[in-house]
């Protein structure tokens, strides 16, 4: 193979972007380290953990792991619970509303580095500053907090507070951050994990899955414009249409549904290496 540089851009997605984890394995055994990467949502955990030093094989056994044991994955929620009354309601926060910094300490690999001058490649990621709409870009300073910030999915998690700003998931501005990476390398390579909302099997759709629905169609709106101006030089589309934003339960069978597109990774960048 040639000497071209290598960037990622992992989208957004929720549970879709498990598949981000075959990208990886991809690169593993390419033998390939991008000189940079960045991510949002779904995608920014992807990146934080390949950044922290975590492959691709030790990402699928994790995930396979803890989301195939539903007891583990309730007994972890449990322990996040409010342990007094008025903590149920503490500045105006709604039940139904998680903690991102939480769920990050409580269900992400003790891997995760806390800055971001301690990774191995340089990550950026992409927030959204509620009150403006612009998007934030954290790529130095506290890892968790700016991962939070950029999964913190409006209705699912509270708004992270940080450096003065009410921060929302990055995935309402920028789903797939091709942008960040464009002028770090020869090559960029995207995963697009939005995917489309699925026709429930039996019923009607419920009040989550609408909401939930809807932002992945605004999340195409903008992805499908950022492409008209953002180049992108390998576009890999992992098979996940059939799986929803939370179906991370399912963590098995996204990954045995996505599988192909380690593969598809891999035939693509070896036609552009040569």
């Amino acid at each position: 193979m040639n000497d071209q540089s290598i960037a990622v851009a992992f989208g957004g997605g929720g549970a879709r972007g498990l598949s981000h984890i075959w990208i990886i394995d991809a690169l593993d055994e390419m033998g390939i380290k991008p000189v940079a990467i960045s991510g949002t949502s779904i995608g920014a955990i992807a990146a934080c953990l390949y950044a922290s030093g975590m492959s691709g094989r030790e990402l699928h056994d994790y995930a396979i792991a803890l989301l195939g044991n539903t007891n583990e994955v309730l007994g972890r929620f449990w322990k996040m619970r409010p342990k007094t009354f008025s903590d149920w309601f503490e500045n105006d926060t709604k039940i139904s509303e998680f903690d991102a910094e939480k769920v990050i300490q409580a269900f992400l690999p003790t891997q995760l580095c806390n800055d971001f001058a301690d990774l191995t490649i340089p990550t950026s990621l992409s927030a959204t500053n509620y009150f403006t709409g612009a998007e934030v870009v954290f790529d130095e300073g506290n890892l968790p907090k700016a991962l939070a910030a950029s999964m913190a999915i409006p209705a699912l998690f509270k708004p992270v507070e940080y450096q003065g700003q009410t921060l929302v998931d990055g995935a309402c501005v920028n789903p797939m951050p091709i942008d960040h990476v464009r002028d770090k390398a020869d090559l960029v390579v995207a995963v697009d994990v939005v995917g489309l909302p699925s026709r429930p099997e039996k019923g009607q759709l419920s009040q989550w899955e609408v909401g939930f629905g809807s932002t992945q169609l605004l999340m195409q709106t903008i992805q499908r414009e950022k492409m008209r101006h953002d180049k992108v030089d390998v576009l890999i589309h992992p098979e996940i249409g059939s799986f929803r934003v939370l179906d991370f339960l399912k963590a098995k069978d996204i990954l045995k549904a996505s599988e192909a597109a380690k593969d598809e990774l891999k035939r693509s960048l070896e036609a552009k290496l040569g």
